[in-house]
């Protein structure tokens, strides 16, 4: 060892940072008149989108679904296209257009309650879903808010996207369809969307867009625009904030109508959440906002961790500590300074929700009796953490009080 005497710096390893990465990268699973089939494609701009799976043809759902994201918000979206290209042209008439009934409904069938044979390219769809279990180990990106309009109210292929959002710790976004509100609530308390899954966000109902390359107002499903609203609120405030009472500007109308009311408790946007479906509010002078907090477990299950944002802080806690477990495997050898060494990390980050308001309260802890030598000796540590989420303010109440004695 050569002789100095003086001053050596030496860089080592640096100590654990625990942060979140991306709460809204947006899966889309649809088909498209144009593009590659069967695998994922991260777009970042209505303009990749165009060039990578064509025009807005009404009827296919990826080019709308991304119009309408990218005219909202700059965000990652991985999508998967699942219609071949040599069953497009069936699909198109001579104007290039895609054919319909006389009543008007494409021939894809997009945003039905059932799939005629020819288009039932639901098992197509759930095959695309299956392939975002393993694609953050093809191009390091992870989704965490899964739509597939015009398909999800397929009853497989809203369990498939609810089993996929659950090993994402994400959520499944679906739509309802059903032909009026009563119907809708029915559906949901006792049909095809009886589900109590904390992982799924049911919306209802369709809303109308501008298809500018059409040039005609189409339907598309809400659960897109829940999407947008969730990116938008988690870029602009946090992941801990609600993506409810977010205002859409190309929101031009409902496929049905919807009676709106912050009072009315037998209104139509009461009626849907209080069944745990999100909707859409419309106010004189302040435009259509997407409007519910609550997943599907709800109201079958009515605590804070059910409701949409505290149910986000949940999910980006354990992608933290799953992505933090790689700087602790391995490279420790258990001893108090190892326990201590974790125990401070994820306090420091548990401390930052709080200062952000993200919790009200937070602590990993480490109890002896809990972890009993056997497993010690087996490299096995067993942490306990608990937290107290904030829940959004769902329900406001003033109370009057008039005042009748006073004095001249």
């Amino acid at each position: 060892m050569s002789y100095l005497h003086g001053v050596e710096v030496v860089e080592t390893a640096k100590q654990a940072v625990l942060s979140a990465g991306d709460s809204s990268v947006i899966a889309l699973v649809g088909t498209a008149p144009k593009g590659a089939v069967g695998e994922a494609i991260l777009i970042t701009s209505r303009a990749a989108g165009v060039t990578e799976f064509g025009a807005d043809i009404g009827g296919f759902t990826i080019p709308a679904a991304l119009d309408l994201i990218f005219t909202h918000i700059s965000a990652k979206v991985l999508v998967i296209n699942v219609l071949d290209n040599a069953d497009v042209a069936a699909l198109l008439d001579e104007d290039g257009k895609m054919t319909r009934t006389e009543a008007g409904i494409f021939a894809t069938n997009i945003g039905e309650a059932t799939l005629p044979t020819a288009v039932d390219f639901a098992a197509d769809i759930i095959a695309g879903l299956e392939l975002l279990t393993g694609i953050e180990d093809i191009i390091g990106i992870k989704p965490n808010l899964i739509i597939a309009p015009g398909y999800s109210q397929i009853a497989a292929v809203m369990a498939k996207m609810i089993t996929v959002a659950v090993k994402l710790n994400g959520f499944a976004l679906v739509d309802v369809v059903a032909a009026s509100v009563a119907a809708a609530v029915t559906a949901r308390t006792s049909g095809t969307f009886a589900s109590a899954s904390p992982a799924l966000i049911l919306s209802f109902p369709n809303i109308l867009r501008y298809n500018a390359n059409e040039k005609e107002n189409q339907a598309i499903g809400l659960s897109v625009c829940v999407a947008i609203a969730k990116a938008i609120t988690d870029s602009s405030l946090g992941y801990w904030i609600s993506p409810s009472n977010t205002e859409l500007a190309s929101i031009l109308g409902t496929g049905i109508p919807i009676k709106s009311s912050l009072t009315d408790p037998a209104a139509d946007t009461n009626l849907l959440n209080g069944a745990g479906i999100v909707t859409v509010l419309r106010r004189a002078g302040s435009g259509y906002r997407v409007w519910g907090n609550w997943t599907a477990a709800f109201p079958t299950e009515k605590g804070a961790e059910v409701m949409i944002a505290p149910r986000s802080v949940r999910m980006m806690t354990r992608e933290v500590l799953i992505d933090a477990a790689i700087n602790y495997l391995d490279k420790n050898n258990i001893n108090k300074m190892t326990i201590e060494l974790v125990q401070n990390d994820v306090n420091a980050f548990l401390r930052g929700l709080i200062g952000k308001g993200a919790l009200n309260s937070g602590a990993c802890t480490w109890d002896s009796e809990k972890n009993p030598v056997a497993d010690i000796n087996q490299g096995k540590l067993l942490f306990t953490i608990s937290v107290t989420y904030g829940p959004s303010l769902d329900e406001l109440t003033f109370e009057e009080v008039v005042e009748t004695n006073f004095n001249l």
